[in-house]
């Protein structure tokens, strides 16, 4: 896989970074993980991410373990 599918292929697109924060925050409300919208490079187009630190497995599909503090 190229870095580029890697990074945006297969995942939503949102047009505004808006938008993408309404779908992050529908997301928490109805239990899922802390997302945070981000540009992409590619695409130029919004897509949610973990926060740096907090992904729940590496993109290789290694679990890691979160750490809480």
């Amino acid at each position: 896989m190229t870095e580029e599918e890697v990074a945006c292929l297969g995942k939503s697109r949102f047009y505004t970074r808006s938008t993408a924060r309404r779908r992050s925050r529908e997301i928490r409300r109805e239990g899922g993980p802390r997302l945070r919208p981000y540009e992409c490079e590619f695409c130029g187009l919004h897509h949610l991410g973990h926060r740096p630190g907090h992904a729940t497995y590496l993109r290789h599909g290694q679990p890691i373990q979160e750490t809480t503090k």
